[in-house]
Protein backbone atom coordinates (compact mmCIF):
# COMPACT_ATOMS: atom_id res chain seq x y z
CA UNK A 1 0.00 0.00 0.00
CA UNK A 2 2.66 2.13 0.99
CA UNK A 3 4.53 1.50 -2.58
CA UNK A 4 1.28 2.38 -4.35
CA UNK A 5 0.88 5.62 -2.89
CA UNK A 6 4.35 6.31 -3.59
CA UNK A 7 4.02 5.80 -7.14
CA UNK A 8 0.43 7.74 -7.35
CA UNK A 9 2.32 10.72 -5.79
CA UNK A 10 5.48 10.66 -8.12
CA UNK A 11 2.50 10.83 -11.12
CA UNK A 12 0.82 13.18 -9.45
CA UNK A 13 3.76 15.59 -9.01
CA UNK A 14 4.71 14.37 -12.95
CA UNK A 15 1.32 16.29 -13.90
CA UNK A 16 1.50 19.14 -11.89
CA UNK A 17 4.96 19.81 -13.54
CA UNK A 18 3.97 19.47 -17.07
CA UNK A 19 0.80 21.94 -16.57
CA UNK A 20 3.39 24.38 -15.32
CA UNK A 21 5.71 23.73 -18.31
CA UNK A 22 2.76 23.91 -20.29
CA UNK A 23 1.42 27.09 -19.62
CA UNK A 24 5.17 28.69 -19.86
CA UNK A 25 5.40 27.95 -23.46
CA UNK A 26 1.88 28.97 -24.29
CA UNK A 27 2.27 32.55 -22.17
CA UNK A 28 5.21 33.51 -23.72
CA UNK A 29 7.12 31.60 -26.58
CA UNK A 30 3.69 30.39 -28.54
CA UNK A 31 1.48 33.46 -27.92
CA UNK A 32 0.37 35.57 -30.93
CA UNK A 33 1.98 38.62 -31.96
CA UNK A 34 -0.18 41.88 -30.49
CA UNK A 35 0.38 45.87 -30.68
CA UNK A 36 -1.88 48.67 -29.63
CA UNK A 37 -1.90 52.29 -30.42
CA UNK A 38 -4.22 55.14 -29.81
CA UNK A 39 -5.92 57.13 -32.82
CA UNK A 40 -8.87 59.55 -34.05
CA UNK A 41 -11.68 59.81 -35.91
CA UNK A 42 -12.93 62.56 -37.15
CA UNK A 43 -14.34 64.70 -39.99
CA UNK A 44 -14.15 68.04 -41.95
CA UNK A 45 -17.15 70.15 -41.49
CA UNK A 46 -19.44 70.97 -44.21
CA UNK A 47 -18.98 74.63 -45.75
CA UNK A 48 -21.95 76.57 -45.20
CA UNK A 49 -21.69 80.05 -47.26
CA UNK A 50 -25.14 81.35 -48.95
CA UNK A 51 -24.63 85.19 -49.69
CA UNK A 52 -26.69 87.99 -51.38
CA UNK A 53 -24.90 90.66 -52.51
CA UNK A 54 -26.32 93.84 -54.28
CA UNK A 55 -23.09 95.55 -54.10
CA UNK A 56 -22.17 96.79 -57.54
CA UNK A 57 -25.71 95.89 -58.97
CA UNK A 58 -27.77 98.17 -60.58
CA UNK A 59 -29.94 100.60 -58.20
CA UNK A 60 -33.36 100.36 -59.66
CA UNK A 61 -34.45 103.51 -57.47
CA UNK A 62 -31.61 105.42 -59.87
CA UNK A 63 -33.95 104.16 -62.79
CA UNK A 64 -36.75 106.77 -64.02
CA UNK A 65 -40.07 105.24 -63.92
CA UNK A 66 -43.32 107.04 -65.39
CA UNK A 67 -46.69 105.84 -66.42
CA UNK A 68 -48.46 104.56 -69.76
CA UNK A 69 -48.67 106.64 -72.50
CA UNK A 70 -51.69 104.80 -73.49
CA UNK A 71 -55.55 106.00 -73.87
CA UNK A 72 -57.82 106.02 -70.93
CA UNK A 73 -59.78 102.48 -71.24
CA UNK A 74 -61.58 102.57 -67.54
CA UNK A 75 -62.60 99.36 -65.77
CA UNK A 76 -60.27 96.47 -65.11
CA UNK A 77 -58.28 97.64 -68.42
CA UNK A 78 -55.79 99.51 -66.40
CA UNK A 79 -52.63 100.87 -67.98
CA UNK A 80 -49.86 99.86 -66.51
CA UNK A 81 -45.66 100.71 -67.22
CA UNK A 82 -42.86 99.04 -66.39
CA UNK A 83 -38.93 99.64 -65.50
CA UNK A 84 -38.39 96.18 -67.20
CA UNK A 85 -35.98 93.39 -65.69
CA UNK A 86 -32.88 95.58 -63.97
CA UNK A 87 -30.30 93.14 -61.73
CA UNK A 88 -30.86 94.33 -57.92
CA UNK A 89 -28.55 91.26 -56.59
CA UNK A 90 -26.69 88.02 -56.42
CA UNK A 91 -27.50 85.01 -54.84
CA UNK A 92 -24.73 82.72 -54.62
CA UNK A 93 -24.00 78.96 -52.54
CA UNK A 94 -20.07 78.55 -52.68
CA UNK A 95 -20.86 75.90 -49.56
CA UNK A 96 -20.61 72.37 -49.85
CA UNK A 97 -24.18 71.80 -49.07
CA UNK A 98 -27.67 72.90 -51.10
CA UNK A 99 -29.78 76.01 -49.97
CA UNK A 100 -33.43 76.32 -49.99
CA UNK A 101 -33.52 80.15 -50.42
CA UNK A 102 -36.73 82.29 -49.90
CA UNK A 103 -36.94 86.15 -51.07
CA UNK A 104 -38.45 88.56 -49.39
CA UNK A 105 -39.43 91.78 -50.77
CA UNK A 106 -39.85 94.50 -47.63
CA UNK A 107 -42.05 97.02 -47.37
CA UNK A 108 -42.58 100.07 -50.30
CA UNK A 109 -40.77 103.11 -49.19
CA UNK A 110 -42.07 106.32 -50.87
CA UNK A 111 -39.78 109.28 -50.65
CA UNK A 112 -41.64 112.66 -51.59
CA UNK A 113 -39.88 115.76 -52.85
CA UNK A 114 -39.05 118.45 -50.08
CA UNK A 115 -41.73 120.39 -49.67
CA UNK A 116 -44.47 118.31 -50.77
CA UNK A 117 -47.07 116.36 -48.79
CA UNK A 118 -50.13 114.38 -49.20
CA UNK A 119 -53.84 115.62 -49.51
CA UNK A 120 -55.51 114.11 -46.66
CA UNK A 121 -58.87 112.81 -48.61
CA UNK A 122 -57.02 112.64 -52.35
CA UNK A 123 -58.66 113.02 -55.25
CA UNK A 124 -62.04 112.27 -56.21
CA UNK A 125 -64.29 113.73 -58.96
CA UNK A 126 -68.20 115.04 -58.76
CA UNK A 127 -70.23 114.95 -62.33
CA UNK A 128 -66.53 114.38 -64.47
CA UNK A 129 -65.58 117.47 -62.32
CA UNK A 130 -61.75 116.90 -60.61
CA UNK A 131 -61.97 117.55 -56.82
CA UNK A 132 -59.55 117.24 -54.26
CA UNK A 133 -56.12 119.24 -53.87
CA UNK A 134 -53.60 116.59 -54.51
CA UNK A 135 -53.45 112.56 -53.97
CA UNK A 136 -53.26 110.72 -50.96
CA UNK A 137 -50.90 108.69 -49.65
CA UNK A 138 -53.02 105.69 -50.43
CA UNK A 139 -53.49 106.55 -53.86
CA UNK A 140 -49.87 107.14 -54.67
CA UNK A 141 -49.07 103.98 -52.57
CA UNK A 142 -51.43 101.84 -54.80
CA UNK A 143 -49.59 103.06 -58.15
CA UNK A 144 -46.37 100.72 -57.93
CA UNK A 145 -46.13 97.31 -57.05
CA UNK A 146 -42.51 94.95 -57.69
CA UNK A 147 -41.90 91.64 -59.04
CA UNK A 148 -38.66 89.71 -58.46
CA UNK A 149 -37.33 86.95 -61.19
CA UNK A 150 -34.66 84.88 -61.22
CA UNK A 151 -32.75 83.72 -64.04
CA UNK A 152 -28.97 82.11 -65.07
CA UNK A 153 -27.10 85.23 -66.26
CA UNK A 154 -26.87 88.42 -65.94
CA UNK A 155 -27.79 89.66 -68.42
CA UNK A 156 -31.77 89.39 -68.54
CA UNK A 157 -33.08 87.30 -71.74
CA UNK A 158 -34.78 84.80 -69.77
CA UNK A 159 -36.03 83.73 -66.79
CA UNK A 160 -38.81 83.12 -64.44
CA UNK A 161 -40.71 84.81 -61.64
CA UNK A 162 -39.90 84.26 -57.99
CA UNK A 163 -42.93 82.52 -56.46
CA UNK A 164 -41.42 80.21 -54.00
CA UNK A 165 -38.43 79.45 -52.41
CA UNK A 166 -35.07 79.32 -54.61
CA UNK A 167 -33.20 75.72 -54.78
CA UNK A 168 -29.97 77.29 -54.75
CA UNK A 169 -27.32 73.63 -55.09
CA UNK A 170 -24.20 72.95 -53.42
CA UNK A 171 -20.61 74.26 -55.18
CA UNK A 172 -19.81 71.44 -58.14
CA UNK A 173 -16.40 71.15 -59.43
CA UNK A 174 -14.50 74.05 -57.40
CA UNK A 175 -17.37 76.47 -58.65
CA UNK A 176 -20.15 78.26 -56.43
CA UNK A 177 -23.77 77.67 -57.90
CA UNK A 178 -25.16 81.49 -58.47
CA UNK A 179 -28.48 82.28 -59.32
CA UNK A 180 -29.28 86.20 -60.38
CA UNK A 181 -31.89 88.46 -59.26
CA UNK A 182 -33.93 90.88 -61.05
CA UNK A 183 -36.54 93.35 -59.88
CA UNK A 184 -39.31 95.19 -62.06
CA UNK A 185 -41.44 97.89 -60.60
CA UNK A 186 -44.30 98.77 -62.66
CA UNK A 187 -46.82 101.86 -62.37
CA UNK A 188 -50.17 101.05 -62.72
CA UNK A 189 -52.82 103.96 -63.40
CA UNK A 190 -56.02 103.90 -60.90
CA UNK A 191 -58.35 103.56 -64.02
CA UNK A 192 -61.07 101.75 -61.96
CA UNK A 193 -61.57 105.23 -61.50
CA UNK A 194 -62.74 108.20 -63.87
CA UNK A 195 -60.43 109.23 -66.65
CA UNK A 196 -59.89 113.19 -64.37
CA UNK A 197 -59.15 111.06 -61.16
CA UNK A 198 -56.94 108.65 -62.62
CA UNK A 199 -54.70 111.14 -64.68
CA UNK A 200 -54.76 113.78 -61.96
CA UNK A 201 -53.01 111.22 -59.49
CA UNK A 202 -50.51 110.29 -61.83
CA UNK A 203 -49.48 113.80 -62.71
CA UNK A 204 -49.06 113.96 -58.85
CA UNK A 205 -47.08 111.46 -58.54
CA UNK A 206 -44.76 112.65 -61.53
CA UNK A 207 -44.55 116.43 -59.96
CA UNK A 208 -44.20 115.57 -56.06
CA UNK A 209 -42.31 111.18 -56.00
CA UNK A 210 -39.23 111.57 -55.62
CA UNK A 211 -37.95 107.98 -55.64
CA UNK A 212 -39.84 104.11 -54.86
CA UNK A 213 -38.14 101.43 -53.17
CA UNK A 214 -38.30 97.78 -51.80
CA UNK A 215 -35.35 96.08 -49.29
CA UNK A 216 -35.28 92.88 -50.36
CA UNK A 217 -33.94 90.21 -47.76
CA UNK A 218 -33.16 86.17 -48.01
CA UNK A 219 -33.81 83.30 -45.72
CA UNK A 220 -31.41 80.44 -46.45
CA UNK A 221 -31.91 76.32 -45.25
CA UNK A 222 -30.09 74.06 -45.53
CA UNK A 223 -31.50 71.45 -47.92
CA UNK A 224 -28.93 68.61 -48.31
CA UNK A 225 -26.23 66.46 -46.34
CA UNK A 226 -22.36 65.46 -46.22
CA UNK A 227 -21.92 62.50 -47.74
CA UNK A 228 -25.01 62.18 -49.71
CA UNK A 229 -27.04 59.58 -48.33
Amino acid sequence: MTKRKSIVSKILLAIVALTLISCCFLGSTFARYTSGETGSAGTSVALWDVTLNTSGQTDITATKLSPSIDNYVGGESKRTHSTGKILVATLTNNGDVAASVTITVGAETIALKEGSKYDATGYGNNAGALTGSGASQWQVENLFSIKLYQASTDTWSSGEEITEAISLGAKSGGGATTVYIFAEITWTSSDDLQEVTSDAIDTWAGQNVASVSYAISYTAVQSSEQPNA
